[in-house]
């Protein structure tokens, strides 16, 4: 085998090694991106992280983390800041907020919501004013 030959077989070698570990990082990225159970959003060096508790049946609810290394968090209130968006531009406020923990750099809380009537085929949380993001906004389906 001629070195060229040699050469062009190792780098279509390389390239399809290549692409498939871009295909598995793009699998783990979808898994947990839009309409993933967990999604993360930063920004203005905080971030934000709401997870769906599709166990929680009878009512949409959110675990909601607040994570960061620079800004003081104890000042923003889950009940304030979390809202309900569904598909037709209606927003709610939680109507429980449950298990709030930490202080500082780190907090989290349990929000719960009441479905909207009619329920809607896609809900949004949306995390408004943390660390100067006028909104974060997080999507799912609701089938």
């Amino acid at each position: 085998m001629s070195g060229n030959m040699a050469r062009s077989r190792a780098f279509l070698g390389l390239a399809a090694g290549l692409v498939l570990i871009g295909l598995l990082l793009a699998a783990a990225v979808s898994a947990e991106g839009p309409g993933g159970p967990k999604q993360s959003v930063g920004g203005g060096g905080v971030t934000v992280e709401v997870t769906w508790l599709k166990e929680a049946a009878d009512a949409p609810s959110f675990r909601v983390v607040l994570d960061t290394h620079s800004v003081n968090l104890d000042g923003y209130r889950f009940e304030e800041i979390v809202r309900l968006r569904d598909d037709r531009g209606g927003e709610q406020a939680p109507v429980a907020v449950e298990g709030t923990e930490g202080g500082g750099h780190h907090r989290q809380a349990t929000v719960r919501f009441a479905w909207p009537e009619p329920k809607p085929g896609e809900l949004e949380v949306v995390v408004k004013g943390v660390a100067g993001v006028p909104e974060r906004v997080f999507r799912w389906s609701a089938q």
